[in-house]
């Protein structure tokens, strides 16, 4: 369950600065959007699409402020897997995002291993927490 949470936040946070400077490089829009999302320091944070992804990320992780974050570093890590596998292409990294939230455990098989144990991690401690407070 945790882990179609965590990619349905992973992709409302990738879409929030997706790209959002159009006029710069690939690289330097990259960047940006890396510190975007782990930073939370841009407009698209703020706006009211960034506000609903923020919340949904924290609800992914049972309101604990530091798996968060932990999420969002994991979110700018993968970003550029998602830049890597479409090209560049903005149209098939949204058929990869469209496909991983039908198929999470797919898209997980596709990261590299230090990533993967990474999200497996954060979801066991997400599932831990998620215990903790329905008892």
């Amino acid at each position: 369950m945790f882990l179609r949470t965590f990619f349905i936040g992973l992709f409302c946070l990738g879409l929030i600065g997706q790209y959002a400077v159009a006029d710069q490089d690939v690289d330097s829009a990259l960047l940006s959007t890396q510190d975007c999302l782990r930073r939370q320091n841009c407009d698209s944070a703020n706006s009211p699409a960034g506000k609903a992804a923020h919340q949904q990320a924290l609800k992914a992780v049972a309101g604990d402020a530091a798996k968060q974050q932990a999420l969002y570093d994991l979110s700018a890590d993968i970003l550029p897997i998602l830049v890597q596998q479409s090209g560049g292409d903005p149209a098939k990294m949204q058929a990869i995002i469209m496909k991983a939230q039908s198929d999470p455990a797919g898209f997980l098989e596709s990261l590299p291993a230090d990533i993967r144990a990474k999200i497996q991690t954060l979801s066991a401690e997400a599932g831990n927490v998620s215990a903790g407070q329905h008892r």
